[in-house]
């Protein structure tokens, strides 16, 4: 699938790092298997598309996606959004995705999902941006690419993405930008205990 990302990723720079978080009307529907289009993560998804900040609809959408990963159907971006999601996540996912571990294990990351990740990352979705820096970062499916790994992650850090956050505060180490590093993590404690606060008022 390498072969795929430089034509998918020349419209880049034309995306613009303050446009909003993603709608419906942004994947191409017709260019996904009927499989994926009907699975868990899917109606997950479109659940969380009718709030009105990406998080919103959680509650709504979690037992979709949590469906998706017990059935390992289209278990990574189950994952990836539970994850996203849930203020504990489920270790055991993240342990068996490839996404996380940027190495192909059992459940991998098929054509829909990996296409699902490079379309979603242009619409401006943080989940997908963060999915994609972290690809790119580490040389996983894609070429690597350290930059454009720190900058897609940087898109979903901005959008208070905390695994973003976390992620980019990691790589911007590696590079050896200490004090930026320190502040996006700094960032990423911050947002964790404000989302935390948050559900448990919900609750």
């Amino acid at each position: 699938m390498k072969w795929l990302l430089p034509a998918l990723l020349v419209t880049v720079a034309a995306c613009s790092e303050e446009t909003e978080f993603a709608n419906t009307s942004c994947p191409t529907l017709e260019n996904y298997s009927e499989a994926f289009l009907e699975s868990d993560f899917y109606l997950g998804w479109q659940h969380l598309q009718n709030g009105q900040y990406p998080t919103e609809n959680c509650r709504a959408a979690s037992p979709y996606f949590l469906r998706g990963v017990n059935d390992s159907a289209v278990f990574e971006l189950s994952t990836l959004y539970l994850d996203f999601c849930n203020e504990s996540p489920q270790q055991d996912a993240l342990t068996k995705s490839s996404i996380y571990h940027s190495e192909r294990l059992a459940t991998g990351v098929d054509y829909d999902e990996f296409k699902w990740v490079l379309d979603l990352a242009l619409c401006n979705s943080p989940v997908e941006q963060y999915a994609l820096g972290q690809m790119l970062f580490n040389g996983f499916i894609t070429d690597k690419d350290v930059e454009k790994g720190i900058y897609f992650l940087s898109l979903a850090a901005r959008q208070d993405h905390i695994q973003a956050q976390l992620a980019l505060s990691t790589a911007l180490l590696d590079i050896g930008e200490n004090e930026v590093a320190a502040q996006w993590l700094a960032k990423a404690q911050d947002n964790g205990a404000n989302i935390l606060s948050e559900r448990r008022q919900l609750d």
